[in-house]
């Protein structure tokens, strides 16, 4: 008797792991539509933690710089408020183009580092984007996928979780070695 629990509760066993290994399966070769979850491949691909830690780190100097200069310019316009009244006009409309080139001065800069940003992001995140695309695109050809759908964008509303092969890009991309950093940090021109 003793004997035949064992039996049935080792054939539970394993039911339980044949489904868990099923769950875990990609879709058949050849199958002509598969899907993604590109947001969860990219938050975990190698190398990503670290590209976004560092995009922050330098995005933050660059909102502190901007904010120093709007300090400077805040100043600048309440020392003018202050002796307004005690100014001839022409020394008003001085003080007041001064104030107005300084804010020009600052939406420009404020210009500039965005485009730095961007190109800072890019720098950090293409080689990871680009490396989680090769990979995707060795899925598919490995396994004759005729198209790989994003389901992170909108437009996809709803799919069979049997073909979804993001599991099988992770693990590919934890086999291999991350994509490496771009050397050397953007700094922020003053």
């Amino acid at each position: 008797m003793a004997l035949t629990r064992w039996i049935a509760l080792a054939a539970v066993g394993i039911a339980f792991g044949s489904q868990n290994a099923q769950s875990q399966e990609i879709p058949a070769a050849g199958t002509p539509l598969v899907y993604v979850r590109a947001q969860v491949i990219l938050q975990e691909a190698p190398g990503a933690e670290e590209a976004a830690r560092t995009f922050e780190r330098e995005l933050a100097d660059m909102r502190s710089e901007l904010q120093r200069q709007a300090a400077v310019v805040d100043s600048i316009l309440q020392d003018y408020q202050r002796q307004e009244v005690l100014l001839s006009p022409q020394a008003k409309e001085q003080k007041q183009q001064e104030i107005m080139n300084l804010r020009n001065q600052l939406q420009a800069r404020q210009g500039e580092m965005d485009t730095l940003a961007q190109q800072r992001q890019q720098e950090l995140l293409g080689p990871i984007l680009e490396h989680v695309s090769s990979v995707i695109e060795a899925v598919r050809a490995e396994n004759r996928y005729s198209i790989v759908l994003d389901a992170s964008k909108e437009g996809l509303v709803a799919a069979d979780t049997m073909l979804d092969i993001t599991d099988a890009v992770l693990a590919r991309l934890g086999s291999e070695a991350p994509p490496p950093a771009p050397s050397g940090a953007a700094a922020p021109q003053q």
